[in-house]
């Protein structure tokens, strides 16, 4: 018990220590956000005459929490949104949020949408972490954004077979993340010849945007597969596995076993073996956990994730990082407390291992000390091993967004001395926005 307190006490102290000086919300000056429902968060926006705000997100995402806080308890943040809109947050993984989610087209986190509440069309979207100040002049700039989103769908419906036309519309849908995006890159690229199509700009379309692997662009891609690996190195492979992964994820999406099309999956299976595809056996593993998921057999699922990390997965911490955090927050809607009393007992001995390890991975250790929490508070379990847990977890919380900006800021000077000097060829038009 001593050991414990000790340990304990010593976190405290050093948390004190890397505290930001500003709190996240003193005196609640920042954004009032409502708890209401969706319903209710629309009538509120019509009879106050007002746009609705929404803050889309995840419990896992985390420029979502840089944003709530850093950005949304601020006062000049607070006064402004206020005072000209009815604020909202949707966890986009709970209650009504997953179905707003794929209403609004939501597909990437964090996502700011602020919507009509007479129509609710979207005015205007943000993606991705803004400071205080671009995030007010976003907010001032929507009501014109909105404007100028309408003439360039306009513009793009009159004549879509105008390329600068076309290219203007799909830039702007590619910056704020449309759903719409998807249909005009697809038509933009039938547009572009497409012994062009592995070329870096195109390629970035094609890989972001074409998700069917039974579709002629991918047939095209299966066709030329040497000269678009060449052209672009590992995401050449990554994007014919990216297709068949998510058609395969698509067809895990049913409420029982008997409803999932195995004649389809054995179409799939088909394909990637014509294609000499060398990742069937993994396809077959991610489908099938998929599958467990989504049918909620989650005391089979942890057999299958305890088998993983008996394999050596708690020992690989770049492993662990990538693959391990997605295996077990799958079991984010469980409601079985021993599924997380052995998620928990995973995660014991992932820290135990990677404390042994000869070098410290702070940024997996610190997953699997927030993990370890997360599983020990939905396990039921109290006492000493919470508190131990959560000092555990706060303290990571603190140190890894510091270890991280290093090696962020270094990675970025490297970049920017091996880019230096360099001329790049012709980027056109709608390569320039939105991640080109």
């Amino acid at each position: 018990m001593k050991k414990v307190l000790t340990i304990i006490t010593v976190c405290l102290i050093f948390l004190s220590q890397v505290q930001p000086a500003k709190a996240v919300n003193d005196g609640n000056e920042g954004i009032h956000f409502t708890h209401a429902t969706w319903q209710e968060v629309i009538a509120k926006a019509k009879s106050e005459n007002k746009i609705i705000f929404a803050d889309c997100y995840t419990t896992w995402c985390g420029p979502c929490k840089m944003l709530a806080k850093q950005v949304f308890p601020q006062k000049e943040v607070g006064d402004y949104f206020n005072a000209n809109f009815i604020n909202v947050k949707i966890d986009c993984e709970k209650g009504e949020g997953v179905d707003l989610k794929n209403k609004f087209g939501v597909s990437a986190f964090p996502t700011m949408l602020f919507i009509d509440p007479s129509n609710e069309k979207v005015l205007h979207r943000v993606v991705g972490f803004r400071p205080a100040e671009e995030l007010i002049k976003e907010a001032k700039g929507a009501p014109a954004e909105a404007k100028r989103a309408e003439a360039l769908a306009a513009a793009y419906q009159k004549n879509k077979k105008d390329l600068k036309t076309t290219e203007d519309y799909l830039s702007y849908l590619v910056k704020v993340s449309d759903p719409k995006a998807e249909e005009v890159a697809l038509h933009y690229l039938k547009m572009i010849p497409k012994t062009d199509w592995h070329k870096k700009d195109y390629f970035w379309l094609m890989s972001r945007y074409v998700k069917d692997p039974f579709s002629k662009e991918a047939a095209y891609f299966y066709k030329n597969k040497e000269k678009f690996i060449e052209a672009n190195g590992f995401q050449g492979e990554y994007f014919e596995s990216g297709m068949y992964y998510s058609y395969a994820g698509n067809l895990a999406e049913v409420n029982s076993k008997d409803e999932f099309d195995q004649k389809k999956f054995d179409k799939l299976i088909t394909l990637m073996e014509s294609n000499g595809y060398d990742g069937i056996e993994s396809i077959k593993d991610y489908t099938n956990r998929a599958l467990l998921i989504h049918v909620k057999d989650y005391s089979t699922y942890m057999d299958v994730v305890e088998e993983k990390f008996s394999k050596g997965l708690a020992t690989n911490s770049k492993y662990y990082s990538e693959s391990g955090f997605n295996l077990l927050n799958r079991l984010k809607d469980c409601q079985d407390k021993t599924c997380f009393e052995r998620a928990a007992k995973l995660m014991d001995d992932v820290v135990a291992k990677q404390m042994a390890a000869e070098e410290l991975d702070m940024f997996s250790l610190s997953i699997a000390y927030r993990d370890n929490y997360g599983f020990v508070k939905k396990a039921g379990i109290t006492g000493e091993r919470l508190a131990v847990a959560k000092a555990m977890s706060d303290l990571f919380d603190n140190i890894v967004p510091k270890h991280r900006a290093l090696l962020d800021k270094t990675y970025q000077e490297a970049q920017k001395a091996k880019e230096e000097g360099k001329t790049g060829g012709r980027a056109i038009p709608a390569m320039k926005m939105g991640g080109f």
